[in-house]
């Protein structure tokens, strides 16, 4: 039995195949099509990865950025701007022939992390990647939490500054107008995120008052949703996210907003395990669920 799971980004699909125990046997990437062109991209990249590991494929999970409802209709990819209301999972079960699921990017991630990764034998954890924008996990009681919809954690999205930065979604002060790697890259004029961290490591003091600046709006956002959801560990992935750096100044800064531990317990806050490669294994997760 392979499972694969497809993780679509704005320029690339990079997809893995796993074994029954859960282990990944193979990955591929190939560039992400234009518009109705990704459907054929994501069943031609399938095929190939199940060729290359000699099996044929029984279910497919693919995981979507933006608004994905529980019967697998992208409604909304920010970075595919084609891409409206496409009926993706009937659209790839007719091509493919196998059970096929598709949900939002962000809870793929978490899955992994959740199932494998840093939140293992965790029944409430926050996961939350942080790269061009943010997205969110949420996991309560054992459960993924997807909404009546399925859109269920849009995070990225909450207002933290009224009438703030403008956000592609049309509103003001998103989160990750103020939290992202591209809200980062603003407040440091221009100088990336990856960079920053760098300069942090080497105690540049300038670099530190930067971070511990977007830290503190990283953290902000944090703050609210454990207040929603009170969860037992937050998990900080995604291309900037990952950073253990990034954690140690986000951890510090979210103890700062919280109430003294004896009032209330704060969350542990950790870095991710998976890597890039989590949106993709817990697309395949999910695929794995619907035939066993």
């Amino acid at each position: 039995m392979v499972a694969i799971g497809v993780d679509v980004g704005g320029t690339k699909c990079l997809a893995v195949a796993l074994n029954s125990d859960g282990s990944v046997l193979d990955s591929l990437t190939l560039p992400t099509a234009a518009g109705v062109g990704v459907v054929e991209e994501v069943a031609d990249l399938c095929v190939a990865l199940a060729l290359r590991v000699g099996q044929a494929a029984t279910s497919l999970g693919v995981g979507m950025p933006g608004t994905v409802s529980r019967d697998g209709v992208v409604y909304l990819a920010p970075h595919l701007p084609e891409v409206r209301q496409m009926p993706m999972r009937e659209l790839l079960s007719s091509q493919l022939g196998i059970p096929v699921v598709v949900d939002n990017d962000a809870t793929c991630a978490g899955v992994a992390e959740w199932k494998n990764g840093a939140a293992r034998n965790c029944d409430n954890a926050l996961v939350i990647t942080i790269g061009t924008g943010i997205g969110a996990a949420l996991i309560a009681n054992g459960k993924v939490m997807r909404g009546h919809h399925g859109f269920a954690g849009e995070s990225g999205h909450h207002i933290v500054m009224h009438g703030g930065e403008v956000c592609p979604c049309g509103r003001r002060g998103c989160w990750e107008q103020y939290a992202s790697g591209s809200a980062l890259r603003r407040l440091a004029n221009g100088v990336s995120g990856e960079e920053i961290l760098l300069r942090v490591v080497q105690e540049d003091t300038e670099a530190q008052r930067i971070l511990e600046e977007f830290a503190s709006w990283v953290a902000l956002g944090l703050f609210n949703l454990v207040n929603t959801l009170d969860p037992q560990v937050i998990v900080l992935g995604g291309g900037l996210g990952s950073s253990a750096v990034l954690r140690h100044f986000v951890a510090d800064a979210l103890g700062k907003q919280m109430p003294p531990s004896e009032l209330r317990p704060p969350p542990l806050v950790v870095t991710a395990q998976l890597g890039h490669e989590a949106g993709a294994i817990g697309a395949a997760l999910l695929g794995k669920e619907v035939i066993e």
